[in-house]
């Protein structure tokens, strides 16, 4: 027996929120468009706000390019010292991530994510058109899955699902003083916006209210700028990156060093390193994740060799005949 659709919507998007997205191309598509039960809506609000209804499962179409003077100031901000996204034709994969999660954190502000799992088939480069496809289902009146496509030029770069669920109406949200923000780190922030080609305004500016919290599409792009880094060479390429966001609690702008990355690494093992992530602010920890690095450098003070492979990495007409090329670099 075929279900019905919902008398009521089971959340609202506001339209102008996609505004924000300033060179980027966001669509939404509904396979039920055409029948009497589409799943999405289009109401005219107060102050004649156009918002999206939402009845049912549906799909988005999000395609953007991405330069190589966005990715070199992207890894800037992120303090990743890979040399493959400044001299070569790499796009981050934490860039990748930061397109993927975005999105949903700031046109679907009812949305709070529980946890990211990202599978990198295929390396993304400079200037060639992306296409991420967003299939939302509704596992229960609440919870939601989203799976994610990434595609460049046909080939598919990275698979993701996340994990999320509907803010209740109850929970109160914790407002920050604009006085407590640190100014040097919500100063970071903004720039990381500006390197993905996103108005800031458009995640601080909540209904209601100013949102002084790190988005988790930033926190998600720390741990491989730190993999990096701990990483003796110039970095690796990434198979997996996983983030769970537990209890949907944020990070406030308000410390003084801004989230940390805590890296260890799991059993050894000659084929990649499994890497377990913890990001805290002071003394409190608040998300855990893991990578899947597949071992083109070794950690610092290693006693294994390290891999001369830079130099084939920044020529992007030799990346493809690389060991691991079904990876994004990191």
């Amino acid at each position: 027996m075929l279900m019905s659709r919902p008398q009521n919507p089971i959340f609202s998007i506001p339209l102008k929120r996609i505004d924000g997205f300033l060179s980027d191309k966001i669509c939404f598509r509904d396979a039920k468009a055409r029948t009497s039960h589409p799943s999405l809506v289009v109401e005219d609000g107060s102050n004649a706000e156009r918002r999206l209804m939402v009845f049912d499962k549906f799909l988005i179409k999000h395609e953007y390019r991405i330069s190589r003077e966005q990715g070199a100031h992207f890894v800037d901000v992120t303090n990743d010292n890979n040399l493959i996204h400044r001299k070569g034709n790499i796009v981050p994969g934490a860039m990748t991530v930061s397109k993927i999660i975005l999105p949903l954190e700031i046109i679907f502000s009812e949305l709070e994510i529980s946890s990211v799992n990202i599978k990198f088939t295929g390396s993304s480069y400079y200037g060639e058109r992306t296409c991420s496809l967003f299939l939302w289902q509704f596992v229960s009146s609440d919870y939601i899955q989203i799976e994610v496509k990434t595609y460049q030029q046909e080939r598919a770069i990275a698979t993701t699902i996340i994990l999320g669920r509907l803010k209740t109406a109850s929970k109160q949200v914790k407002e920050i003083d604009e006085a407590l923000v640190n100014k040097s780190c919500f100063a970071r922030v903004q720039a990381y916006f500006e390197t993905l080609g996103i108005q800031k305004d458009y995640y601080f500016n909540k209904d209601g209210y100013k949102d002084f919290t790190y988005p988790l599409a930033y926190i998600a792009a720390l741990p491989s700028a730190e993999i990096v880094n701990q990483l003796s060479g110039q970095g690796g390429m990434i198979n997996i990156l996983r983030m769970d966001f537990g209890n949907f609690e944020r990070i406030p702008i308000t410390g003084d060093k801004g989230p940390e990355v805590k890296l260890a690494r799991a059993k050894k093992r000659n084929t990649f390193n499994k890497i377990i992530t913890e990001v805290a602010e002071g003394l409190v920890t608040y998300y855990r994740g893991l990578a899947i690095v597949n071992p083109i450098a070794k950690f610092q003070n290693s006693t294994e060799p390290v891999l001369d492979a830079i130099n084939k990495l920044i020529s992007p007409k030799e990346d493809t005949s690389m060991p691991f090329s079904g990876a994004n670099k990191v």
